[in-house]
């Protein structure tokens, strides 16, 4: 009688601890995020990763080649986040789909439209009819190059656009003659110049909704602690950027290990000030995001959604 106590006893005391680990475990799952990013840039998101001192969240970077590419993991639900264009949130939420913007990290468009100095191309009009490069069709690099033809004055339907994904490969495209120009970002963009075998036809000098933390507002509703702790999280890394430059600086080495840290520093602060105070959207920087998806043709009319609809900011806020 005593034996079958004891083990009985002893059988609670494991079901217990099994039930408290497992606990524990959903808990960490919980609190856990995987972030989608377009890799190859200097991101604040990856820097806040990368830094470690994210409280309450554990955090995993995902890596895409675009931004387009990142949309439909998270669609699909094999990431929980991703740091891209404005763009992506108003698309998809004319599309009736559940995507938010919760931070924004940067308000200023990154890439460039770059050729070689042997190609014979001297400005944006001479690639009329020419192949150019961009990460994915339907990316930002896409948009930039929409909004760049339109200023030159040429048919962006007569250009052959390729996709070339990012860093080494686009590099190679345009250095090989795969494509007359392409879109490039720094850390790329700086070091690809300075080589002399490059030169910049066209760079944006407009604000623009260039990179939000998106999430599927679903998935956000119910992950407030987590989303929540990320998102503070990256705006604690934008903070100490400024008050303790040279750790940042540290932290940014992990995404570019092998660049000149007199490339780096520069691109580093650059990175700092593109985003916004707060990490909130400027709302009339996302009326002019929307102006130039109907110039482009990518969005009719007053079929963007609303600035309220668009974002919550409201994670941003301590709880």
């Amino acid at each position: 009688m005593i034996k079958r106590q004891l083990t009985a006893a002893a059988l609670a005391v494991a079901t217990a601890a099994t039930l408290a680990l497992a606990g524990c475990a959903d808990q960490e799952r919980t609190n856990a995020v995987k972030v989608g990013i377009v890799c190859g840039g200097l991101s604040l998101a990856a820097l806040a990763i990368d830094e470690g001192q994210l409280d309450g969240v554990a955090a995993e970077r995902v890596c895409f080649d675009s931004g387009s590419d990142a949309v439909q993991a998270l669609s699909g639900g094999s990431i929980d986040a991703f740091v891209g264009a404005g763009e992506h949130v108003v698309r998809n939420r004319i599309k009736n789909l559940d995507v938010k913007g919760y931070a924004v990290t940067s308000q200023v468009p990154p890439y460039a439209l770059v050729t070689s100095t042997t190609s014979g191309i001297s400005r944006v009009a001479d690639l009329a009819g020419r192949s150019v490069a961009v990460t994915a069709p339907g990316s930002l690099s896409d948009t930039e190059l929409q909004r760049a033809v339109a200023d030159a004055g040429i048919d962006y339907e007569g250009l052959r656009v390729v996709g070339s994904g990012t860093g080494a490969t686009m590099q190679a495209t345009i250095d090989k003659g795969g494509a007359a120009a392409g879109m490039v970002t720094d850390p790329l963009l700086t070091t690809m110049v300075q080589s002399g075998r490059f030169r910049v036809l066209w760079k944006p000098d407009f604000q623009y909704v260039a990179l939000t933390v998106i999430a599927r507002e679903s998935w956000a509703q119910s992950h407030q602690d987590a989303l929540g702790a990320f998102v503070r999280g990256v705006d604690a890394t934008l903070q100490r950027g400024t008050t303790d430059f040279p750790a940042t600086l540290e932290a940014a080495k992990k995404q570019a290990p092998d660049l000149d840290q007199k490339v780096l520093e520069p691109v580093l602060r650059t990175t700092l000030e593109q985003a916004p105070p707060g990490l909130i959207a400027d709302a009339r920087v996302y009326r002019d995001t929307v102006a130039l998806l109907e110039q482009v043709g990518q969005v009719e009319p007053g079929a963007a959604p609303s600035y309220e609809d668009a974002f919550d900011f409201s994670l941003l806020r301590s709880p």
